[in-house]
């Protein structure tokens, strides 16, 4: 089930994620004519696909080309997906190296509107916080569904922008991440560090 054309903003505070992502619901018409670019970067995380739409951002990912195509076509069977650079992914990639950044970025996401509202809710974790599967499902309306709520963050198809790494088991242990957990916890540790600076420089 696909939610309608409407686009979802996220809005943060000036201690939260500054940038305000736009969530556009990818509808079932758009998906039949998708047209796909991609491109391979350099991060401070590893090998970074990147991959966008005409409307915005769709997928980003950590790993080998080959098994993130393959992903890639999994998920839009019926795209055109071809090999270039778009600005749209420079400035993806800003964002990633610098989470505390002032870019704006369109996120053009296929989903259920379960999984919609999850990954909007996971646009609220701000860098340097974490919270868990339990919590989440709270912040959704839904606080028995922590397991559904689980796979929606496994579905995630945006890393870092949509920062699911923010979400740790209850009992605070790191739990799964789709791209390793290496690069879960060296996200999270770099998150921490420009956390801690920046409350640092606020209180000079």
């Amino acid at each position: 089930m696909h939610t309608s054309e409407k686009e979802i903003t996220s809005r943060h505070g000036m201690n939260a994620t500054p940038a305000q992502h736009r969530i556009i619901p990818m509808t079932p018409a758009e998906e039949r004519e998708l047209v796909i670019r991609y491109a391979i970067h350099n991060s401070s995380y590893g090998p970074l696909l990147i991959a966008s739409s005409a409307r915005g951002i769709l997928f980003t990912g950590f790993g080998e080309e080959e098994q993130l195509l393959g992903e890639l076509r999994d998920r839009f069977p019926a795209a055109l997906i071809t090999s270039g650079e778009d600005p749209l992914h420079r400035h993806a990639l800003a964002r990633i190296e610098k989470p505390y950044s002032e870019d704006t970025l369109s996120l053009h996401l296929k989903g259920t509107a379960f999984q919609l509202a999850v990954w909007e809710e996971l646009l609220q974790i701000p860098c340097g916080k974490t919270t868990s599967y339990a919590m989440l499902a709270q912040k959704i309306g839904h606080p028995a569904s922590s397991r559904a709520v689980g796979n929606a963050v496994g579905r995630n198809p945006i890393a870092c922008l949509i920062p699911c790494h923010r979400v740790l088991r209850s009992d605070k242990q790191m739990g799964g991440y789709h791209w390793g957990t290496h690069v879960k916890v060296k996200l999270l540790e770099a998150e921490a560090a420009l956390s801690f600076q920046s409350t640092i420089n606020n209180n000079r």
